[in-house]
């Protein structure tokens, strides 16, 4: 009987013990962390009921300050790089530990870089809206007012580029080999070429980028089965092939009308490969029934057609049922389902 006595008894006071040094010396933090408190007396500010992983990563880093150990401790801790640095300049920008901490949950990495290098704004109407950018705020605003327009509506068309004229503010593209690159009228190829063109099988010369040839041959067997009979008329077109059509379209109609059905060079999708422009056997235009199939069937194989009637303010083009644009199944799937062009769908989901 003593000896269980004595078994519990040694319990009891491991028990106390280990309660008071955690009361004490709170061993949930690392013992630098404990050291580094009691060097710059703040232990008795310490709440040490919670530990605090932010708290004890500042502690060991080479960023701690005293002055924000209450709001370390309110602050959830985030795998980032430089996290403690990115928090002491939140902090010197008078934003809450809140606002911290919703930063950190709702915004972009990239959007927190640019954050940093601005005075404390108002983010909260921008939490759920993925898509924005700390540096256009201002311009959000502006087209929101102008345009009587939701917030995310706003933030979706100035992203695209329709708070500028078509044709300025370009930005040149870096990633013109990718499947998903998006060309327009505010994104230019330049003098891109792509390195992996493919002839089509029944016509050499038409070429588009090998897996765009592929899926296409695959369109046009498709649409065989279901007596749809199409052809290529244009496909890949190198940079200076459309200078020199552009220009021509130009000299016969003028810009303003060349515009709304010819790229200016550097800003075609056949520059890409990707694209192809298809008649109906036997006529110099697309017929409609088979326009229709292809609008019913073309993402199966990968396409979309990219310029329709009804999104000509986003794309600035004319209707036209007989452009298709490679994008692989996925995505062309998506792009059709949520019924939207592909410059909202890469600005939405891709960029």
């Amino acid at each position: 009987m003593k000896k269980y006595l004595y078994l519990i008894a040694i319990i009891i006071l491991c028990s106390t013990i280990t309660t008071y040094f955690y009361m004490e010396e709170n061993i949930a933090y690392s013992s630098k962390a404990v050291s580094i408190m009691k060097k710059y007396n703040v232990y008795n500010q310490i709440d040490k009921q919670n530990y605090s992983k932010t708290l004890d990563f500042a502690l060991n880093s080479n960023n701690f300050n005293e002055k924000y150990v209450n709001n370390y401790q309110n602050i959830d801790y985030v795998e980032v790089d430089n996290f403690i640095t990115k928090v002491n300049t939140l902090l010197n920008n008078s934003y809450s530990n809140e606002e911290i901490n919703d930063i950190f949950k709702y915004i972009s990495k990239k959007n927190i870089e640019k954050l940093l290098e601005e005075d404390k704004l108002d983010l909260k109407p921008y939490y759920y809206i993925k898509n924005f950018e700390v540096d256009k705020l201002d311009k959000y605003e502006e087209y929101k007012d102008l345009h009587n327009c939701s917030l995310e509506e706003a933030v979706l068309k100035v992203n695209i580029g329709l708070d500028h004229d078509f044709y300025t503010q370009i930005e040149e593209i870096e990633n013109s080999n990718e499947y998903t690159v998006l060309v327009n009228k505010y994104h230019s190829l330049g003098t891109y070429a792509p390195n992996d063109l493919k002839s089509l099988s029944y016509d050499s010369r038409y070429k588009l980028r090998a897996k765009a040839a592929d899926a296409f041959e695959q369109l046009v067997a498709a649409g065989k089965l279901d007596n749809v009979y199409i052809r290529p008329y244009s496909a890949y077109r190198s940079y200076q092939t459309q200078k020199t059509l552009y220009n021509n379209y130009v000299a016969r109609d003028g810009v303003k009308e060349a515009d709304t059905y010819s790229a200016r060079p550097g800003h075609s999708e056949h520059q890409t490969g990707l694209a192809v422009d298809v008649w109906s056997e036997g006529y110099n235009e697309i017929r409609e029934s088979d326009a229709k199939w292809l609008q019913d069937n073309s993402y199966k194989y990968g396409f979309i057609i990219r310029y329709t009637k009804e999104n000509m303010p986003i794309t600035g083009y004319i209707e036209e049922p007989w452009h298709l644009r490679y994008l692989g199944v996925d995505i062309a799937t998506d792009v059709v389902d949520k019924d939207i062009t592909y410059d909202e769908y890469y600005d939405l989901y891709l960029k």
